[in-house]
Order: C-alpha cells, then structure tokens, then sequence
C-alpha cells in the first residue's frame, strides 16, 4: 500500500481563514480504512490537521493507518490502551484538536473532493453559524453507490438558516443535518460542551439541532458523502434496539426540555414521536430480510398505519420529499455528486 500524504496546510490565514481537523475514531474498520482516510486527504481543500483515534482494535487497523499517514507531521495516531467507545474517542478528538472548523468522521465513510471546500468556505462567509452540512448517498459494504439518502432539504440552493429558520424547518420536516458532512465551529462546540456518551450513535445528531437552534447552520443542497450504512453499524444496531426506545425517547427529550427553551416543547414532542416510528419502520424493513412477499406486504401496511397513527402532520411533508426524489430519478440529478 502506497503511504497517502496530506496536503500542506493553507498557508493564506487571512483574517477570514480558518483552520480545519478532521477526527477518525476507528474501531476494526481496517478493510475500509484505505477508502476513508484517503478521501479525507483527498479533498480539494485540504485538512490543517488529521487525528486518527484508534479505538484498541483487535485487526491490522493500526498496521494500515501508520501506511496510510505516512511521516506527515499534520497527521497523528492516538491509540486508547482499552476500548472506550466512538462517542468518548470522539471527545478525546475534541480535546487535541486545534483547528477552527472541526469535521468528525467515520472509519467506513466516504468522503467526497469536495467537501471541506464547500463547507469551510461557507462557514466563512457565515461566522454567525455554528455548523455547515450537505447531503449524502447511501454506499453499500462494498462500496456500491445505493443513491441519495432522502434527507431533508431545507434550501433549495447554498445558504444559512438562522435560530428563527432551523425551527420552522424542523417542525415542518425534523433534521436535514447528515453528521458525516457536518463541519462545527470549534468555538460553538466547546461552548456547548462534550458529546454526551448517553445519546449513543445520536450524540452528534443532538448536537447539530442544539447548535443550530442556538446560533443557525450552514446548508448546501450538494452530495458531498458517502455513507456506508451496515447492520452491523454503529447507528443501525442502535436502531434495532426497539425494546429500549422508549427509555431512550425518554433521555433525549429530558435533554432538551433541560436546555432552557432552546428546544420547543411542539418540537420535543414530534421528535419522540418521530424517532419512535424511524426505529420501528428501520426494524420491520431490516429484521427479516428473507421475508416473503405476503410478509413484505403486511410490513408495509403495518409501517403506513404507524406513520398514521405517530406522525399525520408529517403526511404532506414526506408525500412531496418522495415526488420531488422520484422526479430526480427520472432527470438528471440537481444535485451536484463526484463523476463517475
């Protein structure tokens, strides 16, 4: 395997530049390694500096990291003697990063050129916001491009929404924020304190609707990931935990409701109601994938009449999101994605 080199840092540190460290907590992810990290030192603006946390993995993770970094002297690996889990490597991250603009990736994502480019350039032009976010597609284990993840939109073309914006947009559709393109402000994250190790695989989601509600986010309506989404995945087997959602609903909304009214209590109540429907719908359409067709089709039934019965506002909201991603099927793509 040929060593990868970061990019030198930006040397134009004018008064508007700011400084980027992207953060790799990595857990026996070694076959996907090689793909990830060479795409965060791809990017066309390049990382100030790159933090890998190996998380005390039992393959080759180190082996191929050490290959992959090389000698750059804006790379470094830290090793946890025991393995503590993604969310407290994530804040081990947060407390030797030294860059402006914070970018916590993961081990078997994809990160596309453009990225940093795009995000850093908006935070830039928008030192009022907190954080920058783009849409991603859905990778499989091998790698194969599955399409665009149908996130949410809430701008039609590049922009930032204020406090006022991110409410009503989450009220209308809930979070368009894809973690794997976020980029925070160091600032408003520190000011806001760790990643709480409670909220699981929903730490950094939590986190993006805080410091948007508190100083507004960037958004570019642009592919600029990949998100590789396994069953054995951090997130997904999260999900799948149906029986401990409830307590988990519980948790995330007594977080908020403690934040002081920065999340309305309308909001509190719509998003236990929608991540309770997520993680059922996520466990019917996943649990059995050798399901039948009679079963497939009681699924879908029982999945319509929950969405019903948890989320009617939502109806018209979702009916439009799948007519406008089944129209983006039929022409070509409004969204800016890498060449094949």
């Amino acid at each position: 395997m040929t060593p990868a080199r970061l990019f030198p840092p930006s040397t134009d540190k004018g008064p508007n530049k700011l400084t980027v460290t992207a953060i790799l907590p990595n857990y026996n992810h070694a076959q996907f390694l090689q793909e990830s990290i060479g795409s965060l030192l791809g990017q066309t603006r390049a990382l100030d500096e790159l933090i890998i946390i190996d998380d005390a993995s039992t393959d080759h993770s180190v082996a191929v990291i050490r290959d992959l970094i090389g000698e750059s002297p804006n790379a470094k690996l830290l090793r946890n003697p025991t393995n503590i889990g993604v969310v407290a490597s994530m804040n081990k991250g947060l407390a030797h990063a030294t860059g402006d603009i914070l970018f916590f990736a993961a081990a078997d994502d994809i990160y596309y050129a453009r990225l940093f480019e795009v995000g850093v350039a908006m935070l830039e032009a928008y030192p009022q916001a907190s954080l920058f976010s783009g849409l991603c597609d859905l990778i499989d284990a091998s790698g194969a491009n599955k399409g665009r993840f149908l996130s949410p939109i809430p701008l039609t073309t590049p922009g930032y929404l204020d406090p006022n914006a991110t409410i009503r947009e989450l009220l209308r559709d809930d979070s368009w924020f894809m973690c794997n393109t976020a980029l925070y402000r160091r600032s408003a994250l520190l000011a806001a304190g760790s990643f709480d190790e409670k909220l699981g695989p929903f730490t950094d989601g939590y986190m993006c609707r805080l410091l948007a509600l508190r100083q507004g986010a960037c958004f570019a309506p642009e592919i600029l990931a990949g998100w590789r989404r396994l069953l054995t995945g951090h997130a997904a087997s999260h999900t799948m935990k149906t029986d401990q959602a409830a307590e988990f609903i519980t948790l995330v909304k007594a977080r908020m409701a403690a934040t002081g009214g920065v999340f309305p209590a309308q909001y509190i109540h719509r998003w236990g109601r929608r991540y309770a429907f997520s993680g059922r719908r996520f466990a019917l359409l996943h649990g059995n994938n050798e399901a039948g067709l009679l079963k497939r089709s009681i699924d879908a039934l029982q999945i319509l009449w929950m969405f019903l019965i948890l989320r009617p506002w939502d109806l018209g909201t979702v009916l439009r999101r799948w007519a406008l991603a089944y129209l983006d099927t039929r022409t070509p793509s409004i969204y800016r994605r890498p060449a094949e």
